[in-house]
């Protein structure tokens, strides 16, 4: 599947160059956070916000009920 050709024309005259693809780095110099080995530390303050999402609709509801 393509672009249509009003696409294609469209493109045209908002295009402001070429990669040089000689010029790229083959190999990523960056990795993303997160992206790399995990920490066991790292994941607690998301287990403890996995708790609190459960535990937070469940004291609303018991709330409603009481009163």
């Amino acid at each position: 599947m393509s672009h249509s050709n009003d696409a294609r024309e469209m493109m045209e005259k908002y295009v402001i160059g070429e990669v040089d693809v000689t010029t790229v780095p083959t190999r990523r110099l960056y990795v993303a956070p997160g992206l790399g080995g995990t920490n066991p530390k790292d994941e607690k303050p998301g287990f403890l916000i996995k708790i609190l999402q459960l535990l937070a609709p469940l004291l609303i509801l018991g709330l409603v009920l009481v009163v």
